[in-house]
């Protein structure tokens, strides 16, 4: 009997109609948003882990990386990447299978929008493989919705697959149990630069802001760790840590 991941996983975006449309020019911005600084040395060994059609990939290839390799599960949205990206590596397997056969071997594991579709066990299970996985001083970057954000019920229930939520405290708990350093866990949220983008991001500072002073007096005045902030309620994070 199959089980749910064998039938949503096999054409995965299809799934969501338009939802998941390949766009490189919205996706590419948003990239560009997110995130604060890429590695100098663009000879270096990265693996993005449930890449999908590849779109992340394919960004940094344009920034000139080279070493590149794609791991997902479903063999359509491969099929999309390969065709659009040939000179990146592909590989149709299980994640957490393809880090556990890996050592030493990266010095950067990227994971956007899946440690959300883990079991608690599964994504200890993960971090753990991905440290194996990881050079000395290797990195770990994760993008994931913020389960403290408001209305982040809309986004962990509005895909079937999603089994966890994590909020900054929770994915710091759960990387430093697992043997991560120099941890960092921030909010982002992306708008385009559209008027309607303008608008949503006016009225998320407004929202964000009230939300985040609800938690400061739910918890008081705890002071933030170094690299997490605590409170923050955008609706995405963004993680790095490091291989101790």
């Amino acid at each position: 009997m199959s089980s749910y991941r064998d039938i949503l996983y096999h054409d995965y975006s299809a799934s969501f109609g338009g939802q998941k449309a390949l766009d490189t020019s919205v996706q590419h911005a948003q990239y560009e948003a997110t995130y604060d600084s890429l590695p100098s040395n663009r000879g270096a060994v990265i693996a993005d882990l449930g890449c999908g059609k590849g779109e992340w990939l394919g960004w940094m290839a344009s920034k000139g990386f080279s070493k590149l390799t794609g791991v997902d599960l479903s063999p359509a949205d491969l099929a999309i990447a390969r065709q659009n990206e040939p000179s990146c590596a592909w590989i149709e397997q299980n994640v957490i299978h393809f880090l556990e056969s890996q050592s030493a071997a990266f010095d950067l594991l990227h994971a956007k929008d899946i440690i959300e579709h883990f079991t608690k066990d599964e994504f200890i299970r993960f971090l753990s493989a991905a440290r194996n996985a990881l050079k000395p001083g290797g990195e770990l970057w994760l993008l994931t919705f913020n389960a403290q954000s408001p209305l982040s019920a809309a986004i962990r229930y509005g895909d079937f697959t999603h089994e966890i939520g994590l909020t900054p405290a929770s994915m710091a708990q759960c990387l430093r149990a697992c043997g991560y350093s120099h941890i960092s866990v921030q909010g982002r949220h992306y708008c385009t630069n559209s008027a309607s983008g303008q608008v949503r991001r006016f009225l998320g500072g407004i929202v964000f802001g009230f939300s985040q002073l609800l938690l400061k007096i739910r918890h008081g005045g705890a002071a933030n760790e170094r690299g997490i902030d605590l409170h923050c309620t955008q609706p995405d994070l963004f993680t790095m840590a490091c291989k101790a």
